[in-house]
C-alpha cells in the first residue's frame, strides 16, 4: 500500500451507527481506523458531526452527497464540506440514456466548478452500471470526457469495476491523475460475487495498490456494502489487511 493513507466509508457500519451513532464511531477507531468518509451525518449537522468525529478520534476525508444537489445547489455541498472540513465529495448516478447522461455530466462539469473555485474536489464514484456502452463508450468514459478533469475527478470502486467486467489496475490506469479516491472493496470467490472483507476475496490487492500510488491517489476508502456476518469486525479483518500492507 506504501504511502496512501487508508479511511472508512461509514456505509459499512451504517446498521451500528443507526443504534448509536458517536459509540459507532469510537469503535471504529478502536477497531484501526484514523480516517472516515460519511455517507449522511445520523442526527447531526455536517459541523456539528464534525465535533462527534473528532470526539472519537477521527478525522473525516470526505462525504458522500446528492448528484441532485450537486447539479442544482453546488453551493450546499460547498457550505457541507466546509462545515464537516472535508477537501473530497463523491457523488454517484445513473441515467436510462446517453441524452440523460450526457445531462448529468453537463450539470456535474457546471456544479464541480462551484466546488473547486472554494478549492475543494469533486469526484465521481462508479457502480457497475457504467461499465455498460452508449454509442461503443463505456459510459463511465462518456462521463469523463464530457466533464473537465478540473471539475470532476474520480473515486474508482475496485469491487464495481470487477463486477462489471473490467479490470481494475486498467481503469485506474486510464484515469492517472485523476483519481485522487480509490474505493478498495473486494469480491468472494464464488459464484455469488458479493462483497468480500479486504484480503478475503479476488481482487489482487498488490497490483491495486502499485497502480494507486502511480495513478496519484491520496487515499484508499474502505468499503463493504454488505457484510455476512458482523459489520464491524467486518471493518476490523479490512483494517488490519490495509495496516499490513
Amino acid at each position: 500500500m506504501g504511502s496512501v493513507p487508508f479511511a472508512l466509508q461509514l456505509y459499512t457500519v451504517r446498521d451500528h451507527l443507526e443504534k448509536d451513532f458517536a459509540g459507532t464511531l469510537k469503535r471504529v477507531k478502536d477497531i484501526g481506523y484514523d480516517y472516515v468518509e460519511t455517507a449522511g451525518f445520523g442526527p447531526y449537522s455536517p459541523g456539528d458531526c464534525r465535533k462527534v468525529l473528532e470526539d472519537a478520534g477521527l478525522t473525516p476525508v470526505s462525504c458522500h452527497v446528492g448528484c441532485n444537489e450537486v447539479c442544482e445547489e453546488p453551493e450546499s455541498i460547498v457550505d457541507t464540506m466546509q462545515a464537516l472540513g472535508v477537501k473530497y465529495a463523491a457523488i454517484s448516478a445513473n441515467a436510462e440514456d446517453k441524452a440523460g447522461w450526457a445531462e448529468i455530466a453537463k450539470g456535474l462539469d457546471a456544479g464541480g466548478a462551484v466546488i473547486r473555485k472554494a478549492a475543494l474536489t469533486l469526484c465521481y464514484h462508479n457502480h457497475a452500471h457504467e461499465f455498460q456502452r452508449v454509442d461503443g463508450q463505456y459510459i463511465l468514459d462518456f462521463l469523463y470526457a464530457n466533464t473537465d478533469p478540473a471539475n470532476l475527478a474520480a473515486q474508482i470502486d475496485t469491487y464495481w469495476v470487477k463486477y462489471g467486467g473490467e479490470d481494475p489496475v486498467a481503469v485506474i490506469n486510464k484515469y492517472a491523475g485523476r483519481c485522487p479516491l480509490l474505493h478498495i472493496k473486494d469480491m468472494v470467490a464464488d459464484e455469488s460475487r458479493t462483497f468480500a472483507e479486504v484480503g478475503r476475496g479476488i481482487i489482487d490487492w498488490p497490483t491495486v495498490f502499485a497502480a494507486g500510488a502511480r495513478a496519484g491517489a491520496n487515499w484508499y476508502i474502505v468499503e463493504q456494502d454488505t457484510c455476512a456476518g458482523d459489520s464491524i469486525e467486518s471493518a476490523r479483518i479490512s483494517a488490519e489487511f490495509m495496516t499490513a500492507h
